[in-house]
């Protein structure tokens, strides 16, 4: 049993494709992250030139204080939602790319086992405990891989569930702190 250089050639192309689909999944990625990021730099320069204005004709520093504590109130609400956009970025680039890995492993898998079939019919009775055992391999590999994808799946749904819980406690308690602090300047 041989590789023809058309099975290599095949192989490359394989090689390329899932290279190049795995490449535009990350790009596709920084694509989304790099319009978030320029959306929230636009809002943020808008808010705080419009912040400025409204506050260049103050003449009292209670007036300020009052709506300096008005203009942070809602920032951690903000950064809440920049938060939640971020792991959705990031969600969903990470499930592009280990769908790719998924495909790409069934494929080869695919290709391992009916290499592992062609040997067996091309030497019968001499190999018969190696392909029994190549074919285990393969199944285990498998397994491990399917279990690990499992696994990566729960520490992403773990750590989406933290972040959530960790950014309402942070928007909580900073309400929680501009409401005295506009009580402290009443």
């Amino acid at each position: 049993m041989t590789l023809t250089p058309e099975q290599i050639g095949a192989s490359n192309k394989a090689n390329m494709e899932t290279l190049n689909s795995l490449s535009k999944n990350a790009f596709d990625g920084l694509e989304k992250l790099l319009e978030l990021n320029l959306q929230v730099v636009k809002t943020v320069l808008n808010e705080q030139l419009s912040h400025i204005q409204s506050t260049a004709n103050v003449k009292d520093a209670h007036t300020l204080l009052i709506m300096q504590a008005q203009f942070l109130q809602p920032f951690a609400e903000k950064l809440s939602s920049y938060s939640q956009h971020l792991q959705n970025i990031n969600y969903e680039t990470q499930t592009a790319i280990m769908q790719t890995a998924k495909e790409d492993i069934k494929d080869r898998s695919t290709k391992i086992q009916s290499l592992v079939t062609e040997f067996s019919t091309a030497s019968p009775g001499n190999g018969d405990v190696m392909v029994t055992t190549l074919k285990n391999a393969i199944a285990n590999a498998n397994q491990v891989y399917e279990s690990s994808q499992k696994a990566i799946k729960q520490v992403i749904d773990i750590s989406t569930q933290q972040t959530k819980l960790m950014t309402e406690a942070a928007i909580k308690a900073s309400e929680e702190l501009s409401n005295t602090a506009t009580k402290k300047t009443l």
